[in-house]
């Protein structure tokens, strides 16, 4: 779910998942892992969580949006 977001977010900016890891200074390979609901590269739920802040600052979304879908994910409320 959370991947998915990013990733229409990210398709609707027109950008590349290049030009996200260049906004966000995250590399290109946790971010796709990331589009694939996979963040066990993001080295634990505190750093996906700031991963998912810079992201959604970066495509101008809600962070709260991308937090909330993140957390459903888990199994939080």
């Amino acid at each position: 779910m959370v991947g998915a977001r990013i990733t229409s977010a990210r398709t609707e900016a027109g950008l590349t998942v290049e030009d996200l890891a260049h906004r966000t200074k995250i590399r290109a390979s946790i971010l796709m892992a990331m589009e694939d609901d996979d963040f066990s590269a993001c080295g634990g739920d505190v750093y996906a969580r700031g991963h998912l802040k810079g992201i959604a600052s970066a495509l101008g979304i809600d962070p709260a949006e991308l937090l909330d879908l993140f957390d459903a994910s888990l199994g939080g409320t």
